[in-house]
């Protein structure tokens, strides 16, 4: 009776090994979604913040935040890219797609260059974001993956 015990725990055992860590991977790569997510969300608001009396932040700026937000995922962050239409951006013709660990910022701020606007334009202009990460997990649900982030913020000035 020991035995065959056993032999069962023995044929189970991989398959529990395996679901285990699938569901470790696909809690990993839930969190990097989230934090990619917010550091759009959080660009897009920020540089979306230009007073009535000052120009937006402007994209170096912008940069900075986004870096700082992903600094517990990454410390590889390529960015900005400004892209001149607005989205679907494409991988290879509008960003650069990431590697590995690596995260990949693309902007389209409207009609505005750098993101900052002046003083009495662009009433209402649209703020896309978007921020790429290269998810690479240990090849248990098949491989390096890019997980999205993507907020878009309207100016109110």
């Amino acid at each position: 009776m020991l035995r065959r015990a056993l032999v069962e725990f023995a044929l189970a055992l991989p398959v529990l090994i395996v679901l285990v860590a699938g569901v470790l991977e696909l809690g990993r790569g839930y969190s990097f979604a989230v934090e990619t997510s917010d550091a759009a969300r959080d660009a897009a608001r920020y540089a979306a913040g230009k007073t009535t009396s000052t120009n937006g932040p402007g994209l170096a700026a912008m940069c900075s935040l986004v870096t700082a937000d992903l600094a517990a995922v990454t410390t590889s962050v390529s960015c900005p890219t400004q892209v001149n239409h607005p989205p679907p951006f494409v991988a290879g013709v509008d960003y650069t797609t990431p590697a590995a660990g690596q995260a990949v910022v693309a902007v389209y701020c409207g009609s505005s260059n750098n993101c900052s606007g002046a003083v009495q334009t662009l009433y209402q202009s649209e703020i896309d974001v978007y921020v790429y990460y290269g998810f690479s997990d240990l090849n248990i649900l098949g491989g390096g993956i890019t997980i999205t982030g993507s907020s878009r913020a309207t100016t109110a000035w």
